[in-house]
């Protein structure tokens, strides 16, 4: 399939923790069409105001479906500051880049 040679089809895995009163929300695998609706359910509910980081360390891929999933959770957080965004790995910091995202996500 073009250009997927060098990912792997591994489905998106979420899982959560604490970090000094913030919500850690660490993505592995393919934020895409499939795994979006998911990744937006899981995260939503478990804002409860705290500030969210997204830890995309593992994430392989990332579609507009996946940025609409983050953006609508940016919106819908309740969260007085913004969402963080750490351990991007460079495919992903330039998708972010390319579409704006970086100039409203931390």
């Amino acid at each position: 399939m073009f250009g997927r040679k060098n990912q792997s089809n591994e489905p998106l895995t979420v899982s959560s923790g604490e970090d000094g009163g913030n919500i850690v929300i660490t993505l592995a695998g393919r934020l895409d069409t499939v795994t979006s609706p998911e990744f937006l359910q899981k995260a939503q509910a478990l804002c409860d105001g705290r500030r969210i980081v997204l830890d995309l360390e593992r994430l392989e891929y990332i579609s507009s479906a996946g940025l609409r999933a983050i953006l609508t959770l940016n919106k819908s957080s309740g969260c007085p500051e913004r969402l963080r965004i750490v351990n991007s790995s460079a495919n992903v910091r330039d998708v972010f880049d390319m579409s704006g995202f970086d100039g409203f996500l931390e």
